[in-house]
């Protein structure tokens, strides 16, 4: 039988029949999850389906050397490269690794070291303290949201470009387990094939301005903070008043205003309730024009502005 290389309608045809295929098993799934192990258990599990139904789905077809009904849809057989064998089974089985797992994998360890780093207990992370670096605390939360909502979709995209514009490897997972597919159709759609590569350039110029575009919005958010710490020393050199005291981020990566909700300037009061130093200042000051003295917003208890107690050993 003669085979020739798929085009990439083809292999796009493929996929997208595939994909409605584990969609339609996830569903399933999922009724019978929530039917069988009730409303909490299958929340719990929810997440975990579609992993599930993909691995099923490409274990009982690419594992063992089947093609998929996608594939089976559009004639395309799978070939390691273009040499037209058979890939092995440790290719195969690498692929559905990387195609269903590795993402649930992913996800889930950045989301338990964005949980581990919010939390108060935690004191060191990767050998560093970040107890009372609130610095370096934040510079590990901003890494890891920058590389689950920019880094792993970008990739995605500048990928699905390069499948646009040179019909090689439609995923990640098949350029690593270097699985291509091959047809034993022989077409030559020439306009789709101008379409998707045009559709592909556009994909890489889009994601070359938003680089850039975050690239500016860095340096200029980054040029503000030296100017606002710059701003900072300089009253601090000319000293300040304790009423000036909210006007600097004295932060506690421990502590949370109940107010605001923020983590700036911690201050105590003799009932010992925690509140930051703007919040329960403007508070004190609501009653300074009334005959009553103000009370603590936790327990009602009387006090002065006098008596809130900033907290810079915390």
């Amino acid at each position: 039988m003669n085979t020739y290389v798929a085009e990439i309608g083809e292999i796009v045809r493929a996929q997208r029949r595939d994909e409605e295929y584990v969609d339609e098993i996830s569903e399933k799934f999922s009724k019978v999850f929530k039917e069988l192990l009730g409303q909490r258990r299958w929340i719990r599990w929810y997440p975990y389906l579609k992993t599930i139904a993909s691995s099923l789905y490409y274990s009982s077809t690419v594992v063992v050397g089947n093609q998929t009904l996608g594939e089976e849809y559009v004639h395309l057989f799978e070939s390691d490269g273009l040499q037209r064998v058979v890939p092995s089974i440790p290719s195969r089985v690498s692929f559905v690794l990387l195609h269903s797992v590795f993402p649930l994998i992913s996800n889930f360890l950045i989301q338990k070291a964005e949980a581990t780093l919010t939390h108060p207990s935690t004191n060191r992370f990767l050998g560093i303290d970040i107890r009372s670096n609130r610095k370096a605390r934040q510079s590990f939360l901003d890494v890891f949201h920058w590389l689950r909502t920019v880094l792993f979709p970008q990739l995605q995209r500048a990928h699905c470009a390069l499948f646009y514009i040179t019909g090689s490897y439609y995923s990640i997972a098949r350029r690593a387990t270097r699985i291509r597919f091959l047809s034993a159709s022989a077409q030559s759609d020439i306009p789709a094939l101008k379409v998707y590569r045009f559709l592909g350039f556009v994909t890489l110029a889009q994601l070359a301005i938003s680089a850039l575009l975050a690239i500016f919005s860095w340096l200029e958010t980054e040029k503000s903070q030296k100017n606002l710490e710059k701003s900072k020393d300089q009253k601090l050199g000319k000293g300040l008043e304790s009423s000036d005291l909210d006007a600097i981020s004295l932060s506690h990566p421990t502590f949370q205003c109940t107010i605001c909700l923020e983590n700036r300037n911690p201050s105590a009061l003799f009932c010992g309730h925690l509140f930051c130093w703007q919040c329960i200042q403007e508070h004190a000051t609501t009653y300074s024009g009334s005959t009553s003295s103000a009370r603590c917003p936790s327990c009602r208890l009387e006090f002065q502005p006098r008596d809130v107690t900033p907290l810079l050993n915390l």
